[in-house]
């Protein structure tokens, strides 16, 4: 597949994505009107970003960027992002849980484990530490891992355990052991979430 074709297919693959997100919004604003009423809440970055013309992931090359990935532990968290991206300054989160393997929900495959090293090929990528004991991270890995198989949907609420996105997998695994990751009390998550909290700390990052 070349790269206009690339482009073509992930336009039109996830195209529906903000679209999605204001019918969903609208059914939903009645009775959570503290969510859009902020600003800053998901629901308008992809209002924001449609306006702009950006859709889905962005523009999903291989970039081959040089991070490395030396002295992470498990738990730490792993962000990739492309330019363009529809929903904020990443398009992608996973969580490493050690030897060299992140777990991860993608559109392909649900909730998986797979290599680190695949996320050379964002543009942007971004590593960070959650600050708590290992214990408590631990924990957070074993937990998100029980959900291997389970199905993607990138507009996955908060609620439930059906269905996951990148984001919800990794949110859920660290809220269910008492650590909230997510200070903005949206709807769902997306991946910037995670950069912004003050729950966790830069590891380093490549890209900007």
């Amino acid at each position: 597949m070349n790269t206009n074709q690339r482009r073509r297919m992930d336009r039109f693959r996830l195209l529906l994505f903000p679209l999605l997100t204001v019918l969903l919004a609208m059914l939903l604003v009645s009775g959570n009107r503290p969510v859009f009423n902020n600003r800053e809440a998901v629901f308008y970055t992809y209002i924001d970003s449609a306006a702009r013309g950006n859709f889905g992931y962005g523009t999903s090359l291989k970039y081959a960027n040089n991070i490395s990935f030396t002295g992470l532990e498990k738990g730490d968290i792993i962000l990739g992002g492309y330019p363009d991206c529809a929903y904020g300054r990443f398009s992608h989160v996973a969580m490493y849980i050690g030897e060299g393997e992140v777990i991860e929900a993608f559109v392909d495959y649900g909730v998986h484990i797979r290599p680190i090293e695949h996320f050379r090929d964002y543009k942007y990528v971004c590593l960070l530490r959650v600050q708590a004991d290992p214990e408590i991270k631990q924990q957070a890995v074993d937990y998100a891992c029980r959900f291997q198989g389970n199905m993607f949907y990138a507009l996955a609420f908060k609620p439930g355990d059906r269905i996951w996105n990148c984001s919800k997998v990794i949110w859920k695994a660290y809220q269910e052991q008492g650590l909230e990751l997510d200070e903005s009390g949206d709807l769902w998550i997306s991946p910037d979430i995670f950069y912004n909290s003050s729950q966790t700390s830069l590891i380093r990052k490549r890209g900007y």
